[in-house]
């Protein structure tokens, strides 16, 4: 019995004998049943902005359709203004952490003083740790299994998971929208009264001014955005239904949901149908039907009605059709038995079409990172110069195309990045002459493999890095610097190509060139022979 226990019945004189109760300390009671310290709630917060940061990650059952299976939460202790960051993996806190600080800092003009977090492995490391010292930042971390003690970031998070299943569950959106969600219930609690600093804004406490709600939209709302110019002909529509998500960072505009694409846009011209919200015509579970070969080419050949000849005139003999009644091949049927989904086109997720998006996107740093690669490999390869456009000569543009590299786990290995030339603004005669490249016959191949396993030879297999980057170029090509890496005061000049690059017509053939001449000079010659006779020789 406890010493409490024992002293209420003294009172009611239920022990004779007993008038005083004073237990001594005994080991195997508080064993046994020693229980957590009360927590004691403080209502003290920093004096100013970036004082003090909370931030915790939180895990997702699913991955978002960016690839993010985590997010990373910031929160000013001051203003209580929140910053959200969908990641891949944890590993990724520290690069985005380090991205957070040059944004509030350059934004606030002051310096992050002390970030507060849990003792997780992403917030622990040697390097992150060094880092915080470099730059004079004071950490605060919470007792092993006591999350309690960071308990801003952790109800931040509860709030945005709140309202992140109301998000989606009125907009009738699937789970793999989440990040989408939590972004978007991270820019109305910052632009929402909260009682922690007296029913002020956080966006008002952090910059002083009063908020403008004008652009405040229903989340999941079907909206109509317009084409640009170069998309469409003039007897195409002008713009396409889409859902609309949240908003977009640094740039005016809207992120949208084109289910037609399976991508998320950025528009401006964007007309809201907020009335609409659950709208079936623009449900995420749509089933496409996947038409035959022969039933398109069918299709196609429709005529109209039979109508009557015109007196005197030859009777036209109606065209023959099949009466084969034509099913969709097994898998097909099968697959839509059993997912009731089926797509024409499949698209890897997450991956930008521009060097906005890439920007802009939770993936940035990453980005850049394989677009620097990529640039510092064309400067060590010498791929142009920079000079003067000559007169009566037009520049070909470039794009920077992103691919994310996956391993059989379906994990990403890397983020991969390729500077490619508009080729097909190329001018024959001008830009290129010929373009023919041979390429390897399969029946070279299968000789090839048969000696090896005949006379029981090593076969090694190798692959060229950057290979279409190593061929010269005969002609004069000049291009326009690639964009966001124009060199600062020489903006006016053109890169002059010495070597290919990924897009031009003569690429493939400016390789050939340079890998026969090359394995010429080592002794080889070529094979005239033709494959038919090689056989009839080895066997």
């Amino acid at each position: 019995m406890s010493e409490q226990g024992i002293k209420i019945l003294v009172e009611k004189k239920l022990l004779p004998g007993l008038t005083k109760v004073s237990l001594p300390f005994c080991e195997h009671c508080v064993t046994s049943k020693q229980h957590r310290l009360k927590f004691n709630t403080s209502n003290s917060r920093s004096k100013a902005i970036l004082e003090l940061v909370h931030s915790d990650v939180w895990q997702a059952p699913v991955t978002s359709i960016g690839g993010a299976n985590y997010f990373v939460s910031f929160i000013d202790d001051y203003s209580r203004r929140c910053w959200v960051y969908p990641i891949k993996r944890k590993a990724d806190v520290f690069g985005i952490f380090k991205v957070f600080k040059a944004r509030v800092e350059l934004e606030s003009g002051k310096k992050i003083k002390c970030l507060r977090t849990d003792n997780g492995g992403e917030y622990t490391g040697n390097e992150f740790d060094s880092f915080c010292k470099q730059e004079g930042i004071k950490r605060q971390f919470t007792t092993a299994y006591t999350p309690q003690q960071n308990g801003v970031a952790e109800r931040m998070n509860k709030t945005l998971l709140e309202r992140t299943r109301a998000m989606l569950s009125t907009a009738g959106l699937e789970k793999r929208f989440w990040a989408e969600a939590v972004n978007t219930a991270c820019y109305v609690i910052n632009r929402a009264p909260s009682t922690a600093i007296e029913l002020r804004t956080p966006m008002e406490m952090w910059t002083g001014k009063p908020v403008d709600y004008s652009n405040l939209h229903v989340f999941g709302s079907p909206v109509y955005a317009m084409y640009n110019a170069q998309e469409t002909t003039k007897l195409d529509p002008k713009s396409r239904k889409c859902l609309f998500l949240g908003y977009a960072d640094g740039v005016k505009g809207y992120r949208l949901w084109d289910s037609t694409t399976h991508k998320v846009v950025v528009s401006r011209d964007v007309l809201f149908t907020e009335d609409k919200v659950q709208d079936d015509s623009i449900s995420e579970t749509t089933t496409v039907q996947v038409e035959c070969e022969s039933e398109r080419k069918d299709s196609s050949e429709a005529v109209p009605e039979h109508e009557e000849n015109e007196p005197g005139e030859p009777e036209v003999p109606e065209p023959r059709r099949s009466s084969r009644t034509r099913n969709a091949p097994d898998w097909h049927s099968e697959y839509i038995m059993e997912s009731n989904v089926a797509y024409c086109l499949l698209t890897e997720e997450g991956e930008p079409s521009t060097l906005q998006e890439a920007m802009h996107g939770s993936e940035a740093s990453q980005w850049m990172a394989a677009m620097q690669e990529e640039i510092k490999a064309l400067h060590k390869n010498k791929t142009w110069e920079l000079v003067p456009l000559p007169g009566g000569r037009k520049p070909i543009g470039n794009k920077w195309v992103y691919k994310i590299k996956r391993n059989s786990d379906d994990q990403v290995e890397r983020y991969r990045a390729r500077l490619v030339v508009k080729g097909y603004a190329q001018k024959e005669g001008i830009d290129f002459n010929e373009i023919f490249s041979p390429v390897v016959r399969l029946t070279t191949v299968r000789v090839v493999l048969a000696m090896c396993a005949t006379f029981d030879l090593h076969l090694e297999q190798l692959d060229v890095k950057t290979a279409f980057l190593h061929g010269n170029l005969e002609e004069e090509i000049y291009m326009l610097q690639p964009e966001g890496f124009e060199e600062q005061g020489k903006e006016n000049l053109v890169c002059r190509l010495n070597k290919s690059l990924y897009g031009l017509k003569q690429a493939p053939r400016c390789l050939y060139k340079r890998f026969d001449s090359f394995i010429m000079s080592l002794g080889y010659n070529r094979l005239n022979a033709r494959p038919l006779r090689i056989l009839q020789e080895i066997w």
